[in-house]
């Protein structure tokens, strides 16, 4: 975290981590001093008992003291977005949805619902899912006065606002709503793998590319300075000399896979009716 935060003086704006928030409370100071300037966490019960059932260990009031942690800073200047991650699930959590709302009625917190979706590994059922007009219905009935909230063109929720509330709401709808025609988000995966669509099972190896001519080994430390040193150079206008054989078209073709990915990148992801049938990565594999 502190070696990506330092890429804020060469124009990165943002650093959030997504997490089960489990021991952030402990990590939040260090993490804000490297440069953390959001929080997603994953929550999708207010409910202890539950919160044990669905996660199968206990840690709810950890969670809690996470959130509670991330607001005393911010009282302090800290500045972090925080958001919280609710996937509704019907005759699971949808009773919890009024609750989740109101966790902003005094608190700058962005409670974000997402639609339940088909991931390997988590039990898809379309019966399951609840839809976002479901959603909205439900909350609604206890708050008429939820208005819509316009957002950024590029923005993947749909933001709402209670009047008097100090915190948002938010809906992910990728299953019912989709908003791919104006998403610009890629995704690396922990392995080292390009994914243009989240719902979609195609990706293509950066690593292997970066590992070729390198018996498929990952670069040594010298090898990396040597590339590290040839970017601090032309960053400041420097003469470039390719120290390291070959790098410079290795960087090229780098750069024109990614750009032949970005192009297949199709204007709408495949129906309910196909994602539920394609095979997809567990949602902790791909990462964001």
């Amino acid at each position: 975290m502190q070696q990506i935060g330092n890429l804020k003086t060469k124009g990165l704006r943002e650093l959030a981590l997504t997490t089960n928030a489990i021991s952030l409370h402990r990590k939040l100071d260090k993490m804000i001093e490297a440069g953390l300037t959001g929080v997603n966490i994953s929550l999708d019960t207010l409910d202890p008992f539950q919160f044990q059932i669905l996660t199968r260990r206990k840690g709810y009031d950890a969670v809690m003291k996470s959130i509670n942690r991330v607001l005393e800073v911010n009282k302090l200047g800290a500045g972090v977005k925080l958001k919280v991650n609710c996937v509704v699930m019907r005759g699971i959590n949808e009773r919890e949805l009024v609750p989740f709302v109101e966790m902003g009625r005094e608190k700058d917190i962005e409670v974000r619902f997402i639609e339940y979706m088909p991931f390997g590994g988590n039990k898809w059922s379309e019966r399951k899912m609840l839809t976002y007009q479901e959603m909205l219905d439900i909350i609604r009935e206890k708050y008429p006065a939820l208005r819509s909230v316009k957002g950024h063109l590029n923005d993947t929720s749909k933001t709402y606002e209670i009047p008097g509330f100090v915190g948002k709401i938010g809906f992910i709808t990728s299953m019912t709503h989709n908003f791919c025609g104006t998403c610009n988000r890629l995704r690396i995966t922990g392995d080292g793998n390009l994914k243009v669509c989240l719902h979609g099972n195609t990706e293509v190896s950066l690593r292997d590319l970066m590992r070729k001519n390198n018996n498929n080994d990952p670069m040594d430390e010298q090898a990396f300075e040597a590339v590290r040193e040839m970017e601090m150079n032309r960053r400041q206008g420097l003469p470039t000399i390719d120290s390291r054989p070959g790098w410079i078209e290795r960087e090229t073709e780098l750069l024109n896979l990614i750009g032949e990915a970005v192009k297949r990148k199709k204007e709408k992801h495949a129906g309910m009716e196909e994602l539920q049938n394609m095979e997809n990565r567990p949602m902790i594999l791909i990462g964001g």
